[in-house]
């Protein structure tokens, strides 16, 4: 029988074995999550100038507007001047375009957001583009689940996702404004079921002309 320096022993080293593999996942995660990452960031950089400006993310909303299309839809997800303030959100330098550097700062901070403050409309796109691995606009209704119930939890995503879903045939392909839907729908009922927590904005000081954001009525 092994005494309990032995047991203690074989614990911490069980314990050790543990953390590492725990730690190997991480990295590969995180790695993956930084390749998908590089990868939205191209496609969206149409020109290759290492930033994305508004006529490139119009761009990339018309290719999502003609995937749509094919399924009968092909309407633009965001005008151009609300386009202009999913740029102007996390557009810290004020240059109009978004380099690498805010791109993957504004990512990594709405991830790990867990108040609802953080501005989270290229969020929404980069996320949708991170699934959208083939680049046809189109991503499967479990990887669709598998973004909410990561955020809102399964409980509060799977009662809204079946009644949106109950009388939809076509339920197999996400598009990018049926994604904005789910995501508005489950996001107010989430806020609903947690009335304290208030969403903020940027500060307007750094808009150059603030008037017009009162004017911006897209998706959450």
């Amino acid at each position: 029988m092994a005494t309990h320096k032995e047991r203690m022993a074989l614990k911490q080293k069980e314990d050790a074995e543990k953390a590492r593999r725990e730690k190997e996942r991480r990295e590969f995660k995180e790695a993956q999550e930084l390749e998908s990452l590089k990868r939205v960031f191209k496609r969206l950089d149409k020109n290759a100038d290492g930033k994305i400006d508004l006529d490139d993310l119009m761009h990339e909303f018309g290719d999502l507007a003609k995937a749509r299309g094919g399924a009968g839809e092909g309407r633009m997800p965001y005008t151009r001047k609300e386009a202009s303030m999913v740029l102007w959100e996390v557009d810290d330098d004020n240059d109009n375009a978004v380099d690498w550097h805010e791109f993957s700062t504004t990512f990594h901070r709405t991830r790990d957001d867990k108040t609802g403050c953080e501005p989270r409309k290229l969020f929404h796109v980069i996320e949708f583009l991170m699934h959208d691995k083939n680049g046809n606009g189109v991503i499967d209704v479990d990887e669709c689940l598998s973004i909410m119930h990561a955020r809102y939890g399964k409980e509060t995503v799977d009662a809204k996702m079946q009644d949106m879903f109950k009388e939809d045939d076509d339920t197999k392909n996400i598009y990018f404004s049926k994604f904005m839907e789910v995501q508005s729908i489950v996001a107010k009922e989430a806020m609903r079921q947690t009335p304290s927590s208030v969403p903020s904005v940027r500060s307007l000081s750094f808009a150059k002309d603030p008037s017009k954001v009162l004017e911006f009525s897209g998706p959450l």
